[in-house]
């Protein structure tokens, strides 16, 4: 009795150090399962004071689970303390940068509490990174305080529930990558090409974390089994060998390495050139903006009387900026430049607007400025901004939701201001900016593509044959001295008439000018006119001197267009863009600019940029020049008009251009039939081959568990001698035992095993298969063919008895076991033990 005593004293004196060896392990483990969770949500906000939440977090997640483990919190009340504690650490954490701000407490406040419901949408629509900005790391610390409360307080108090702690873990890795960015990190870590090297390693480690938690907790519970049944028999049970272990061990882990290496050497491989399918893919105001007319076409109602002298907004500071933009043209369609393209996916990122954070990262060789802007009398949700945007803040009581409405596009470097409230007169707002430092000239720039990118059907044959017949050079020399021509053979005119008598204030600036009319517009007829009469021009007078070329009249709105596309013809990359320079810039056609940084309507203008091969974007000044009129040479060699009088009272009005059907709308375009279209079939056998490998690297492992095993026991039954397929029969009888958690065989006579396997009720013909195992390998006769078909019937209806032991996931647990698989070396017989029952599923 006294040695009992002491043993059970012994045994209670342990349970407080094993209890506490057993929620420091369970932290642990889950610990680090949320540290790569934090890895994997870090490029979201990429700020210090992410770290810090983090780091809080956890530690308030961790007292919280732990009271509730102590003073036997049912689920209501932790989760309670868990709210508790996020509103009252809402605003020190997730805001912190109203702590001082005294007038953003509230609103900061405000933000903490509703974050559960609406803060995933600053998420979505806020460029990356987002850093302190407002309250957009309210949903972070709702993740990282809510879950490790759920699955500390899971793993260390629930019997069965604890499988649920590690796909919790996992939700933190999820969150990082379905709100992350719409493209992988970096391709390079340490000299070696890897896309996706990050998502790699944090979804890699994320479930090789959760998969050993899981196996850690699962022999946990095993062994905890075991000590409750020596406890209640008395019997006291050996552990697994060295050898058994080792095998296991080792094979498990070579599986785990074969997967991983094969996902790291196929998965760049399949990822390459794909875009990233994230949630913030799908949020763009590109709605809004496909309702929006083409800036361009506007472009004339800025030289209106209305406008013209009409201040549209003032630009102050600005230092070293000498243009400000309102909207960068990308695409166009053959009618209308456009901002984005209509048949352009909303991963493409030249037109994925996102809202603006606390601050973007300024582009490389770049200075910083900071610019004051006040809007004037002009409307639009095109946002004047000068170079690179790093930071925003609107003035006024009306500045958050001026904010929450403002989203950028930081490769078109272009802003815009969705409605309420949008822009109007009064807004104020305060700029910072990076300035490209001292970009190349023209003349040195190199084409970053050999073949023009611009669909043909596009493009005017009159353009190619004039560029033809300029016999320019290559690259940025050519394209420096084709503007140049064009500029010079143009002739400025922003209007189809005027009055002689009272002309617009645009031609009375103009001083000593002879107006020339000009059609609005720049589609692909349009710009043929102009180089039609361009090359009519040339041909009828020949000679290289443009004062006598002189025959295009127009404006920025169709020269812009003209020198887009002849940069794309020489392999430059090129947009337009429509804005006002800031200052004079000494420019022969006299483009006009903000004087004293006020700009009018006047001063408005666009212009195009190319982009050198380095990636660098240069301005190109397009407006032609006003002082040399179109020459009467040309008028004397056309054939003679017939002059139509216009009558008032009959006239019919021209429409404006941003209303000419000629000029806008949707274009339908003409299906070609250009043999079969291979495209979508490539897609989808890249989508399946990519799942089937996926598939293959989660399910190979234990499909091939299972084929080996059926390979096995087809090779035993079809043995063609008798005395094989008797004794194949037992060692599967003996195989079916050992994986359903019966102890290997050892050093026992099949009699004894029979008995073993049988169980304490004695239930199934083990028996009966061990001695006639016995009879056919001792008997001086070898056994009827006909027996061994009998013998397998038997082994048959034990293996249906095994599997009927236990409930489904037992059965899928044997099916899938490698314990049969090992060598007969490492399964020996486990020292001491009971005499029946299983002793693998502890």
């Amino acid at each position: 009795m006294s040695v009992d005593a002491s043993l059970r004293r012994r045994s209670r004196g342990r349970q407080p150090a094993r209890q506490g060896m057993f929620l420091v392990a369970n932290a642990a483990l889950l610990d680090a399962l949320f540290f790569v969770g934090a890895v994997a949500v870090w490029p979201l906000y990429r700020d210090r004071a992410f770290l810090v939440l983090v780091t809080a977090a956890l530690i308030l997640a961790h007292l919280i689970a732990y009271a509730g483990l102590r003073r036997r919190w049912s689920g209501w009340w932790v989760a309670l303390a868990a709210i508790g504690v996020y509103v009252v650490a809402g605003v020190p954490l997730a805001a912190p940068g109203a702590l001082s701000r005294p007038d953003t407490l509230v609103p900061s406040l405000l933000g903490v509490l509703t974050a559960p419901v609406t803060g995933w949408k600053d998420l979505l629509t806020l460029e990356l990174p987002l850093g302190s900005y407002q309250a957009t790391l309210a949903p972070a610390l709702l993740l990282f305080l809510g879950i490790p409360v759920a699955a500390l307080s899971l793993a260390w108090r629930a019997r069965r529930l604890w499988v649920l702690a590690a796909p919790l873990g996992l939700g933190l890795t999820v969150f990082g990558v379905l709100f992350g960015a719409r493209t992988l990190s970096a391709p390079l870590v340490a000299g070696t090409r890897l896309t996706g090297a990050v998502e790699m390693f944090a979804g890699a480690s994320a479930l090789l974390l959760a998969l050993v938690y899981t196996v850690w907790r699962t022999q946990y519970e095993r062994r905890r089994a075991v000590r409750a049944a020596e406890d209640a028999s008395g019997v006291r049970a050996t552990g697994r060998t060295g050898s058994a272990l080792a095998g296991r061990t080792t094979i498990a882990a070579g599986m785990l390495a074969a997967a991983m290496a094969a996902g790291v050497a196929l998965a760049p491989w399949a990822l390459a050139g794909q875009p990233r399918d994230v949630l913030r893919a799908g949020v763009d105001p590109r709605v809004e903006l496909a309702g929006q007319l083409s800036p361009l076409s506007q472009f004339r109602q800025f030289f209106s009387d209305d406008s013209f002298d009409t201040v549209m907004f003032t630009v102050d500071g600005a230092s070293g900026a000498d243009r400000v933009r309102l909207a960068t043209l990308s695409y166009f369609d053959g009618r209308v430049a456009r901002v984005i393209d209509p048949a352009a996916g909303v991963s493409d990122q030249t037109t994925a607007f996102v809202r603006v954070p606390a601050e973007l990262p300024a582009p490389a060789d770049t200075v910083p400025t900071t610019a004051d802007v006040r809007i004037g009398a002009y409307q639009g949700v095109w946002v004047p901004t000068v170079g690179s945007l790093t930071a925003i803040a609107f003035d006024g009581g009306t500045g958050g939701g001026r904010a929450d409405g403002f989203f950028y596009n930081a490769q078109t470097r272009m802003g815009i201001a969705l409605p309420a409230p949008g822009l109007r007169e009064g807004v104020s707002y305060r700029q910072q900016a990076a300035i490209d430092d001292d970009p190349p000239a023209l003349a040195t720039l190199t084409p970053g593509r050999d073949t023009p990118q611009q669909d043909p059907a596009l493009v005017p044959e009159s353009l190619i044959a004039w560029i033809a017949a300029q016999d320019a050079p290559a690259a940025g020399a050519g394209l420096e001295l084709l503007i140049d021509r064009l500029r010079a053979r143009g002739l400025l005119s922003h209007a189809l008439t005027v009055d002689p008598v009272e002309p617009p204030q645009w031609a009375a600036a103009l001083g000593d000018y002879a107006f020339e009319p000009s059609r609005a517009g720049h589609s692909t007829d349009r710009i043929d006119q102009l180089f039609t009469a361009l090359l009519d021009r040339q041909n009828d007078v020949g000679g290289s001197d443009s004062t006598a070329l002189v025959a295009a009249p127009g404006d920025d709105e169709q020269f812009a267009v003209a020198a887009s596309l002849i940069a794309d013809q020489l392999g430059f990359a090129s947009r337009i863009v429509v804005g006002a320079r800031l200052n004079d810039a000494a420019d022969p056609a006299d483009t006009p600019f903000c004087v004293g940084g006020a700009c009018t309507g006047g001063d408005m203008s666009a212009w195009i940029e190319v982009q050198d091969a380095s990636g660098v974007w240069v301005p190109v000044d397009v407006t032609p020049q006003h002082a040399v009129g179109v020459t009467p040479d040309l008028e004397q060699r056309r054939d003679p008009r017939n002059p139509t009088e216009v009558r008032e009272e009959v006239a019919e009005p021209v429409l404006p251009a941003d209303a000419d059907p000629a000029d806008s709308g949707d274009r339908d375009d003409d299906e070609q039939t250009s043999g079969p279209d291979l495209s979508t079939l490539w897609t989808v056998l890249r989508v399946t081959g990519i799942t089937v490998l996926g598939l293959l690297i989660l399910f190979g492992p234990f499909a091939l568990v299972v084929v080996l095993k059926l390979l096995r026991r087809r090779s035993r039954r079809t043995a063609p001698d008798p005395v094989a397929r008797v004794t194949g029969g037992w060692d599967e009888y003996v195989d079916t035992a050992v994986d359903h958690g019966y102890p290997p065989p050892g050093t026992h006579t099949r009699t004894e095993l029979a008995a073993r396997y049988a169980g304490d009720d004695g239930a199934g013909s083990g028996r009966v298969l061990a001695e006639w195992a016995d009879r056919s390998v001792f008997a001086e006769t070898p056994p009827d063919p006909a027996d061994g078909d009998r013998f397998w019937e038997i082994v048959e209806a034990e293996r249906e008895r095994f599997a009927g032991l236990g409930g489904r996931w037992e059965r899928l647990r044997a099916r899938l076991s490698l314990r049969s698989l090992l060598p007969q070396g490492t399964r020996r017989r486990e020292r001491g033990g009971s005499t029946g029952g299983p002793r693998g599923r502890r």
